[in-house]
């Protein structure tokens, strides 16, 4: 939401417009939410909705709280289950609240801004469930609000993070577009990045969501792991005690092959990690991806020994995360020669539920030895 200096906001939207404490409040929770703080986070976006009762930013942050616990989650068998009644209580909530907004104040850009972005997330979250027919659908009609709100306001930058995306996927993903064959927006890709950049520059809740998609698409589907880089040491300076953000920069060095720098950060987060309640359910993560940075590194030895702490003292031994912590040991004893103990890993990641191809690539290394050329690709791909 576009914050407007007072005399504006009331001549746009007085019945609608958040007070400077409400508003506060969501930005704490937002906060607190891109740090793993979910306890907090929760607090304060449920304070923002007891202050502003009607107004649907309750339940929407709300909502995007339990998509992102979910995120961090994925790979905990049932954990979508789970968290899906609350999630849809709460998109619902969102519906009801930013339909009457629009019915009381028809040209208020405000409405189709959380309209639009609550059909964004429902379509996100079909997604999860592989319903892509209906996935297409919420997504063009999040997409066709979020348009509404910036021809009545173009100033209404938050708006534009939701256009970007629909505009970047669309246009970078027209298998599945066609797949569905419900959207009739032709994606483009310049004018993507263009509306995310926008929001990054000018917008009030997006910033920061913004800056993780641009992070996301330069390393996932640009390959450009040094523009991502950028990004996360911004957001660092910005936030130095956000985990999260440190979290990233190993990550993005990985990608970088800047091995020992993701172990210098890696091995600077770990400790860290291991204090404070919020970030240890993620140890086991934090663990894998610095084992895959002394694999990157040719630092075997150091390797398994990350893995096996990974495996050993994971706090949800369910997690996929430690899937990948047998299958990267396996191939680590590989290279180290010990190729009986990886074979008792190779096969204990193949019982384990799949997740991202672990079992097709236990099953190669029960097959032949793992080279460090082969496991490098994989780390990179």
């Amino acid at each position: 939401m576009n914050i407007l200096p007072a005399a504006l906001t009331l001549a746009l939207a007085p019945a609608w417009a958040i007070r400077p404490e409400t508003d506060r409040l969501i930005l704490q929770g937002l906060d607190a939410a891109y740090g793993f703080d979910f306890e907090r986070a929760a607090s304060l976006f449920s304070k923002a909705d007891q202050a502003e009762p009607d107004h649907p930013a309750g339940p929407f942050f709300l909502a995007s709280l339990k998509w992102l616990e979910f995120s961090q989650n994925a790979d905990i068998p049932g954990s979508l289950k789970a968290l899906e009644p609350q999630f849809n209580r709460l998109l619902e909530e969102t519906f009801e609240r930013s339909r009457r907004m629009r019915e009381k104040s028809p040209e208020d850009p405000e409405a189709f801004f959380y309209l639009g972005g609550a059909y964004g997330m429902r379509g996100r979250w079909q997604l999860l469930k592989r319903q892509w027919i209906r996935a297409a659908s919420s997504g063009y009609k999040g997409y066709r609000q979020l348009k509404k709100a910036v021809e009545l306001d173009p100033s209404f930058y938050d708006a534009y993070l939701g256009l970007g995306m629909y505009d970047y996927y669309a246009a970078k993903l027209p298998a599945v577009i066609k797949l569905a064959a419900l959207l009739v927006a032709r994606g483009d890709k310049e004018r993507g990045l263009s509306h995310v950049l926008l929001a990054i520059e000018k917008g009030h809740y997006s910033v920061t969501e913004a800056k993780l998609f641009l992070v996301g698409i330069y390393t996932g589907y640009e390959k450009q792991p040094q523009k991502a880089l950028q990004i996360i040491q911004e957001l660092r300076r910005q936030k130095p005690e956000n985990l999260f953000f440190t979290f990233m920069e190993v990550v993005a060095r990985i990608d970088s092959q800047d091995w020992m720098g993701a172990i210098a950060y890696g091995e600077e987060l770990l400790p860290k990690a291991r204090e404070a309640s919020y970030t240890r359910p993620q140890l086991s993560l934090i663990e894998l991806y610095l084992g895959e940075a002394y694999l990157g590194a040719k630092d075997y030895e150091k390797a398994v020994e990350t893995f096996t702490r990974c495996i050993e003292q994971a706090p949800e031994p369910r997690k996929a995360t430690v899937t990948y912590c047998y299958l990267r040991r396996a191939q680590a004893l590989d290279l180290l020669g010990r190729r009986e103990e990886a074979l008792r890993d190779y096969r204990l990641a193949e019982e384990r539920p799949d997740f991202f191809d672990s079992q097709d690539k236990a099953r190669k290394g029960l097959k032949r030895e793992a080279t460090h050329d082969e496991v490098l690709r994989q780390l990179l791909e």
